[in-house]
């Protein structure tokens, strides 16, 4: 009996793991200004992304209710690049019945990577500039001078959030019922406190306190209609909590006869407002 493709399955598997690993890996996206759409986009495609850095005058006891007030909406250029997570099976894989989801989760990792990287590239000295911090991941603990640091970088922000890497999440995570949780309003950061497992922009950057006005991310869609006829699935998998999509695609390459897929989407990132939304900690 030959084999066959689970669509469904596979399918499912994704959704699953997509979740799991890129809402995870990625939750802290969700703190900075995005314009993620379906729209389909080309690479070195340009999205305006808005920005809100000031609010409306509020009005005590008004008599008149026609006025918009005067927010402040600015706009960020966002380049898009396309990322492209590529694997399968060789011809000789599908014979001895090796399955494709096997395959989808540490190729979501890398992914996860990749979008991470891309979104944390603008987080450099020479656009925040220098560190307000520099310590050993130890000495940023709760009640130290180098956390309360960290806090008033940003302290102006409407909202801010703390994200470290492992070593100093670590040093914060509650060890007590009595303890403080790592959610929002955990040590003053009222977007909460996430983790990264590495910041690749910056050699020895540990983390950042941030507000919401200091990154601009974009994220589309890939050109996919021309191909669709020829997929054997094609599906969209929303990452539930970012509203990012992933664009998930399985083929079968019919001069190989192996098995190909993909996980892609159309992403970019740029810095926003530079000043006084990032307090960035360095290691020595």
């Amino acid at each position: 009996m030959p084999n066959t493709i689970a669509a469904q399955l596979i399918v499912d598997t994704l959704a699953g793991q997509t979740q799991t690993i890129l809402a995870n890996r990625l939750a802290a996206l969700s703190h900075f200004a995005s314009d993620f759409s379906s729209d389909v986009k080309r690479p070195k495609d340009v999205v305006q992304v808005a920005i809100a850095s000031a609010g409306s005058s509020t009005v005590t006891n008004p008599t008149t209710f026609n006025t918009i007030g005067d927010s402040t909406l600015s706009a960020t250029s966002v380049t898009l690049n396309h990322l492209y997570q590529p694997f399968g099976l060789a011809y000789s894989d599908i014979q001895n019945a090796i399955r494709l989801e096997r395959l989808v989760k540490i190729n979501l990792d890398k992914l996860a990577d990749s979008i991470w990287a891309a979104a944390t590239a603008p987080i450099t000295v020479a656009n925040f500039g220098a560190a307000t911090v520099t310590a050993a991941d130890s000495a940023v603990t709760p009640g130290s001078a180098n956390l309360r640091a960290l806090w008033a970088g940003v302290s102006k922000a409407g909202r801010k959030a703390l994200i470290v890497n492992p070593g100093i999440y670590s040093q914060l995570i509650p060890t007590s019922t009595t303890s403080l949780p790592l959610e929002n309003g955990a040590y003053g950061f009222d977007g909460g406190v996430y983790y990264a497992s590495n910041f690749p922009s910056e050699a020895k950057l540990a983390g950042f306190a941030c507000a919401p006005e200091a990154l601009a991310m974009a994220a589309a869609a890939p050109s996919l209609d021309h191909v669709r006829d020829g997929m054997l699935v094609s599906e969209v998998v929303p990452v539930e909590g970012l509203g990012l999509s992933i664009y998930y695609n399985v083929w079968a390459d019919k001069s190989t006869r192996s098995l190909v897929a993909s996980a892609e989407l159309m992403f970019g990132a740029s810095k926003a407002v530079t000043s006084g939304t990032i307090a960035s900690v360095y290691n020595p």
